[in-house]
């Protein structure tokens, strides 16, 4: 899991977003969200959101009980104090008065846990840490899909800075994806309209344009979408610069000038958002395509400036070892190039990965 999805702060990254990410690398562990209404926390099995008596915050239970009327406060305070007594739960104390019988207390404990979930989905403010499982896993009271929980949740966001951070620019091109996730979750008839409107690809303009439901309902939907790998960007894929027909010496520096400029700006663009943990980020990406690149590559560099180190020997080599490995290397420039613009999407979302390649483009190009 990537340093930027392990900590930090909902201005920059959605809950939504963090929730995919660990369900799809299928993590174990806690997830503690801290804002200036508490601590909330998750934890996660496998990818899956479980609950357990470790993890349950009962008090607060307790207080989503009397709040919807489910039971009063006498009965409640029995039920505390009934616990204390005996040394159990106060699930177990709850079902042994009896106050709530487990046909109708499941179900109102899940709700729950899914409510303080979808309770972050609008939040701007606070701060975020995933991190090893708090104790020893001990049987799991739920067990939760956590695609189910976001597609939910997207649906109750009303706050557009949120949905827009998930979003490309409105003449960004996305398509419908056809991800293993698609069978595992329950879509609603529009939802299923819009994601059939991008079988064939269409700018965020045009599918506002086309759909039925909307401009605001469309973008809460297709933030999901995105999310949840519904649904993809047809980026441009930035490019080092043609292949000169002869290549001197003097062309191979120029090259590797406008590769490196382009390399080291894609690092302070990402760096001025995150911090120093851009250098990890961007070196993840790196490894990433190490074993896609041509031989002489295998060895490259990361500088602290976000340059690739390549020796000179390289250079002199590529200026005397044919056109076809010329256009090898040059491919590899490329696939690296794609590769840490890809990490800035991942990172920072769709809408920073395009403005990124449109000032790439500018970057000086082999004449």
């Amino acid at each position: 899991m990537e340093e930027y999805l392990r900590r930090g702060t909902l201005a920059k990254t959605s809950f939504a977003r963090v929730l995919a990410q660990i369900w799809r690398e299928e993590l174990t562990g806690a997830l503690s969200v801290r804002g200036a209404d508490g601590t909330k926390l998750f934890t996660f099995n496998g990818g899956f959101l479980v609950v357990g008596r470790a993890s349950l915050p009962e008090k607060d239970f307790l207080k989503s009980l009397l709040t919807s009327g489910t039971a009063d406060l006498i009965s409640l305070a029995q039920a505390e104090e009934y616990a204390e007594r005996r040394g159990v739960s106060v699930l177990r104390a709850l079902l042994e008065i009896p106050l709530i019988d487990p046909g109708r207390l499941w179900p109102l404990l899940e709700e729950f846990v899914k409510e303080e979930a979808w309770s972050l989905f609008d939040r701007e403010e606070g701060e975020f840490e995933f991190g090893p499982p708090l104790g020893p896993a001990g049987p799991a009271l739920l067990r939760l899909c956590v695609p189910d929980l976001i597609l939910e949740g997207g649906r109750r966001m009303r706050n557009e800075a949120v949905i827009g951070r998930e979003l490309p620019p409105d003449g960004e091109t996305v398509q419908s994806l056809s991800p293993d996730i698609l069978d595992l979750l329950d879509l609603r008839p529009h939802e299923r309209y819009l994601l059939g409107l991008l079988d064939s690809p269409l700018t965020l303009t045009e599918l506002y344009d086309a759909s039925v439901l909307g401009r605001g309902e469309s973008r809460r939907a297709l933030a999901v979408f995105l999310c949840l790998g519904l649904a993809g960007t047809r980026s441009p894929r930035p490019k080092t610069g043609r292949l000169p027909a002869e290549m001197s010496l003097a062309d191979m520096d120029k090259l590797f000038g406008v590769f490196n400029a382009k390399c080291s700006y894609i690092f302070k663009y990402i760096s001025k958002e995150i911090g120093p943990v851009a250098l990890s980020v961007i070196g993840n990406s790196l490894e990433d395509v190490r074993g896609r690149l041509d031989p002489v590559f295998q060895d490259l560099q990361l500088k602290a400036d976000g340059r690739i180190e390549v020796t000179s020997f390289l250079k002199t080599s590529m200026s005397i070892d044919g056109d076809e490995s010329r256009r090898g290397l040059l491919r590899s420039m490329d696939e690296i190039l794609v590769a840490e613009v890809l990490a800035v999407k991942r990172t920072l979302g769709s809408g920073h990965e395009s403005a990124l390649v449109k000032s790439l483009e500018k970057i000086g190009e082999i004449p």
